[in-house]
């Protein structure tokens, strides 16, 4: 059985981190078996990041990489009936959401001093003392100096926030009145998309990302399909 390792849960979602969510969608998805096994420490991944699977003896990190493993491996169930173009949607659909929105997530996560608060309440509680005082702040400006490495941290705070709400904003358009974001059948475009409105609207942080989906029907009507269909106890719990 495949073995998924991802972070421990937080504030009711089944991960606080959009890749992990991305990953376990994904395999269900493609209704492969697997067993997730909770890992917070990152230097246990072969990239040094979570999440990562172990299969049949091979250890594969990345979420990307995982899923072209297990098409390579398992076959193309979930993307496989996919038009050429379609996969040239999705393709770009995913880079958006990797490239940029997750650099605006990490704003509303752990720049602004309301999304620090409630990160450092769920993800480190468990922490004693000194450690407790140590690592959030520390963990905190490893991930500023990787936004301003990567050129999102260089731009003002409203600067920031207009990249999130015009990709929410695409995201939204590209949607349109369809099911799905490729047609009536998820696909993994769906998982990557439903990962990140589940980051923004799950996590208790408001943010403008957050409202102006709150305020799109057409993402607030999909956020309700996907989760009814995958996480019916957080469709349930509407």
């Amino acid at each position: 059985m495949i073995e998924l390792y991802q972070f421990a849960p937080a504030w009711g979602l089944p991960n606080p981190s959009p890749f992990c969510i991305k990953l376990e969608l994904y395999l269900k998805m493609a209704g492969l078996p697997f067993e997730v096994i909770t890992e917070n420490d990152t230097r246990k991944g072969p990239k040094g990041k979570i999440p990562f699977i172990r299969d049949g003896g091979r250890t594969i990190g990345d979420s990307e990489l995982v899923i072209r493993y297990l098409k390579d491996t398992y076959g193309d169930r979930v993307d496989g009936k996919l038009t050429a173009e379609q996969r040239a949607r999705g393709h770009t659909i995913d880079r958006m959401l990797h490239d940029s929105t997750y650099w605006v997530l990490l704003q509303c996560r752990w720049v602004e001093d309301n999304g620090f608060d409630r990160v450092r309440e769920a993800l480190f509680r468990d922490l004693s003392w000194p450690l407790s005082a140590i690592v959030p702040p520390l963990v905190r400006r490893g991930l500023r100096r990787s936004m301003v490495a990567q050129g999102m941290g260089r731009h003002s705070r409203d600067e920031i926030f207009g990249f999130g709400l015009a990709d929410m904003d695409a995201l939204s358009v590209l949607l349109g009145d369809k099911a799905f974001l490729l047609g009536d059948s998820p696909s993994s475009a769906d998982a990557t998309a439903h990962a990140f409105v589940m980051s923004f609207l799950g996590a208790p942080i408001d943010n403008p990302i957050r409202e102006r989906i709150q305020r799109t029907a057409n993402l607030m009507a999909y956020y309700q399909r996907m989760n009814e269909r995958y996480y019916p106890s957080l469709a349930a719990a509407r």
